[in-house]
């Protein structure tokens, strides 16, 4: 059924007249009459109030299965964001990133997964709220945003039937919140996310429950410990960088130097298992970013130069690497690497490499004096 019609529906299963729903929303009982005859639509912002008006969820009054969103066109959504956001001048390019969600939040407004991206680009975009000033001359434009990703925050905790969703919106505003300096309101959303303190990880024993399934048995107990090994090394790998970040703007040089030559160090061990290296690929990067950028802003550009230097010729190997991979089997490649680790290989590409690598020294020349950016980039040749 239509919108319009279980609008109508449930509001008479409530017993509720159109005025009454019409208080209730703080709207007109015109703008009622108008969702139920098909003459208006609610503004995306009313559709959680108003499924709560009538007591059902947002799935229901849409005539909408959770389980039927399109979860890959999400993921080339989410592609394309990031990409955006790592094209060009990285303020322009957050701001990109987060407008185009937007609009395919607007276009399919219960894909639940595009709409905790919006919510992660907005969290990433607050960091340049608090470092560049952005929308300083229109803090009512930034608002908006903010008030956007909280609504579609609260859609997906609420009525989403994946965890990893809600926690990917916690996570996403917690950050939001600190670059805002509202850190109450951040905390209660840290304090939602999962954690390892207690080392009772659900990862650690669904093997021995995935071995017992005649359906899948010794071959599925095997990629279940391989995607526990991944999702392992994504978490360690991400807290290398982000302590590396931290320190790098803390102008901690001997700090970063020392986590970042660890990091470096790990990720070349986990690698020597091959299905471990999309997901070390991209953290590797970004350690190394933030040690050539302590260097640089320590006035370090040859030590800056060395780091790059390297870090081109692990680049270059791994890129070789999936060049191999996607010029064969398909099948074999998804096989031995999991779903995420195959998609991250198919879209490793040179012209990936290259953004990738001019969205970083964008990034390194708007940290350092340009004198000492400028000799950095005549020894790496750029």
């Amino acid at each position: 059924m239509s919108l319009g019609t279980n609008i109508k529906k449930y509001r008479r299963e409530l017993g509720l007249t159109q005025e009454e729903l019409a208080d209730i929303l703080n709207v007109t009982g015109q703008a009622v009459s108008k969702w139920e005859s098909e003459n208006g639509l609610p503004d995306t912002a009313q559709i959680v109030p108003l499924a709560k008006a009538l007591n059902v969820t947002t799935d229901v009054l849409f005539g909408f299965k959770a389980e039927s969103y399109d979860v890959k066109y999400a993921d080339e959504v989410w592609f394309q964001a990031t990409t955006l956001r790592d094209t060009g001048n990285q303020v322009e390019g957050a701001v990109r990133a987060a407008d185009f969600l937007n609009e395919k939040c607007e276009e399919d407004i219960f894909n639940y997964k595009i709409l905790a991206r919006y919510v992660q680009a907005i969290a990433h975009m607050s960091r340049f709220i608090e470092n560049n000033g952005l929308f300083k001359d229109e803090p009512e434009k930034w608002q908006t945003y903010v008030r956007l990703a909280e609504n579609r925050a609260q859609q997906v905790i609420r009525y989403s039937d994946e965890s990893q969703l809600a926690d990917i919106c916690h996570y996403a505003l917690a950050w939001l919140y600190w670059h805002m300096g509202e850190y109450e309101k951040g905390l209660e959303h840290v304090n939602a996310l999962p954690s390892i303190g207690s080392n009772m990880l659900r990862e650690t024993i669904a093997p021995y429950y995935v071995s017992v399934d005649p359906q899948q048995g010794l071959e599925g107990w095997s990629r279940s410990v391989r995607d526990n090994y991944q999702n392992f090394v994504r978490a360690v790998n991400k807290q290398f960088v982000y302590a590396a970040e931290s320190m790098m703007w803390k102008n901690m040089l001997e700090q970063v130097e020392e986590n970042c030559q660890w990091a470096m160090k790990c990720m070349d061990s986990f690698c020597e298992n091959e299905v471990m290296k999309p997901f070390c690929q991209g953290f590797y990067r970004d350690t190394v970013k933030y040690l050539v950028a302590a260097y640089l802003r320590n006035g370090m550009p040859e030590k800056a130069a060395e780091q790059w230097n390297a870090l081109a010729v692990k680049t270059d190997e791994y890129l070789a690497l999936c060049d191999k991979l996607n010029s064969g089997d398909k099948a074999d490649v998804l096989k031995r690497f999991g779903g995420k680790g195959a998609e991250n290989i198919s879209r490793y590409t040179s012209e990936f490499v290259e953004s990738k690598r001019a969205f970083m020294l964008g990034q390194l020349k708007s940290w350092c004096d340009d004198d000492v950016f400028a000799s950095f980039s005549a020894l790496i040749g750029r």
